[in-house]
């Protein structure tokens, strides 16, 4: 009886450990599984990291590298973040940068001014965790503004060229006949002195305007340029020749800066009236003892051209209007110039800029492309 008892609990006992040992290798089973899944998803997990570090990277990568500064201005006007173009905007302009932008506080896009260059802003409101704020996106204008302005200003040439024509034309066609019926009177009143003396200033005033006329139409007409290459100082020679006795009748000092191997493209005759102009509204503009400059050099595949002058300057309100025709500071004069130049350096595929403090100095810089 006992033999049985102790048999049947051996029975009992291995099918236990049976049982055990089967739980134990479905455990193990279950264990290589989950540590088979655990592994995937650890892999998964890293992956999605490295590719979340990717894209952060990226994004700061492309934050940092866009032409626009980008910061992110907190409601306290604390900075949260910055990228590379802002932290050079603030090195050249400082607080006045950072001023300028938290007085707008609405979303949109705004302009404003700084120091001569002019910036546009686009601002979003942003909101994450428990900190509030702006951010900003910045990029400087001005060049485009320049571009717009010199649109504006060839428009403005354009129609008051076709406006300045027809007027010139009505008025040379009575002029011909008064300067005919003058020298015929002229002619027939050549014993009587005193008459003549009118009659002569009437055809010396003709002749004046006829001259304003004939610089009319030179602004109207189209510019035929005929580009080869010439030695810059020959035609700065030939026109400080040309004015040499002005210069010399207020002891005007000309410094010529020019290398004498340096060339341009340009056509010869008009680019002498470009330097006519520009060298005698320097005369005009230098007291007695004053100097006159004129320097180049090379930037890229441009000739740049400086005609400077110790003057009275241009204020800033005349600057804006100086290449419209008719608008001149002196009392004497058509206004027709400088709108002759910017005309001349137009069609010669160029540009004219000037700078003035409005009372010490006046410079006008040329910029033609080579070749």
């Amino acid at each position: 009886m006992d033999g049985k008892i102790r048999k049947s609990e051996l029975e009992l006992l291995n099918e236990a450990f049976n049982i055990f040992n089967t739980a134990t290798e479905k455990l193990q089973e279950s264990y290589q599984k989950l540590k088979e899944e655990t592994e995937k998803l650890r892999k998964e997990v890293e992956e999605k990291n490295q590719k979340l570090e990717e894209t952060s990277s990226l994004l700061s990568s492309v934050l940092m590298s866009t032409n626009n500064a980008i910061v992110a201005i907190a409601d306290d006007n604390s900075i949260i973040l910055s990228n590379k173009k802002y932290k050079e905007y603030y090195e050249i302009y400082g607080d006045q940068f950072l001023s300028k932008l938290i007085e707008f506080k609405a979303e949109g896009s705004y302009e404003f001014d700084l120091k001569g260059a002019i910036f546009r802003v686009h601002i979003g409101k942003f909101e994450h965790s428990d900190v509030k704020g702006w951010t900003y996106s910045v990029e400087d204008i001005t060049h485009l503004k320049e571009l717009e302005e010199e649109h504006r200003r060839d428009e403005h040439l354009k129609s008051m060229g076709v406006m300045a024509a027809n007027i010139a034309h009505e008025i040379r066609n009575p002029l011909g006949s008064i300067e005919l019926f003058a020298s015929l009177l002229a002619r027939d009143l050549k014993n009587d002195n005193e008459k003549r003396v009118l009659i002569e200033s009437v055809l010396k005033g003709v002749k004046s305007i006829n001259s304003t006329i004939s610089n009319i139409l030179l602004f109207t007409k189209e510019v035929i340029v005929n580009k080869k290459e010439y030695y810059l100082s020959d035609i700065v020679d030939d026109v400080v020749l040309y004015l040499r006795h002005l210069m010399n009748d207020k002891k005007i000092k000309f410094v010529n800066k020019i290398d004498e191997n340096f060339t341009i493209y340009c056509d010869n005759e008009l680019m002498k009236q470009v330097f006519m102009n520009l060298i005698h509204n320097s005369i005009d503009a230098v007291n007695t003892g004053g100097i006159i400059s004129v320097s180049c050099y090379q930037e890229g595949d441009f000739d740049i051209i400086i005609v400077e002058d110790n003057g009275c300057g241009i204020n800033e309100d005349f600057m804006k209007k100086i290449f419209i025709p008719f608008h001149t500071s002196k009392t004497k004069g058509t206004g027709l110039g400088l709108s002759i130049v910017y005309k001349i350096i137009k069609a010669h595929s160029g540009n004219i800029y000037v700078e003035s403090d409005g009372k010490s100095y006046t410079k006008f810089i040329i910029k033609l492309k080579r070749g």
